[in-house]
């Protein structure tokens, strides 16, 4: 709160501060959600700049990463839904391997294994697994239960194991 009310009052270093906090994981959940960085990056920018004008009004959040989330998710699903964004593969950069042409490869096959996933299968899995999201924050975030957050995750295993050992 002391954050946010800092944040209301123009502290441009105390929105610095909250935006290197959560950059990575809304960067990344945007990435891996639409498989485009050029989309990512737009719903990225606006997730923030949503989240300053909002507090900057005098709305009190009572939790960051989940508004932040929750925010991402529906800007994500909207761009989706509108068709104003069409999947491709996105080069997505991870930690530096000493073979980076064969890591690239790899990359690119599990990012287009993913886009190959329904968006409610690939989101939860995205959330869990690079986001590090347990199962009941995924089921508050997308508003369902912990068992169908539970089965998303069984199935999306279970496809990516079926696509990766096709390819």
């Amino acid at each position: 709160m002391e954050l946010q009310r800092r944040i209301r009052d123009g502290d441009n270093t105390a929105f610095a501060t909250l935006y290197t906090r959560y950059k990575q994981d809304v960067y990344m959940y945007c990435t891996r959600f639409l498989g485009r960085s050029g989309d990512a990056d737009d719903i990225f920018q606006d997730v923030f700049i949503g989240f300053l004008e909002r507090v900057r009004k005098g709305m009190e959040i009572e939790s960051i990463p989940h508004y932040l989330m929750r925010s991402a998710r529906n800007r994500c699903l909207n761009a989706i839904r509108n068709r104003k964004h069409h999947r491709s593969l996105d080069e997505y950069h991870c930690h530096p391997c000493h073979r980076q042409d064969e890591a690239n490869e790899i990359q690119e096959i599990v990012q287009n294994a993913l886009q190959r996933l329904s968006d409610n299968i690939r989101e939860t899995f995205v959330l869990r697994e690079y986001a590090g999201y347990s199962y009941e924050e995924i089921a508050s975030l997308t508003d369902v239960s912990i068992g169908t957050v539970s089965k998303r995750m069984y199935s999306a295993r279970k496809q990516l194991r079926a696509i990766l050992l096709n390819q």
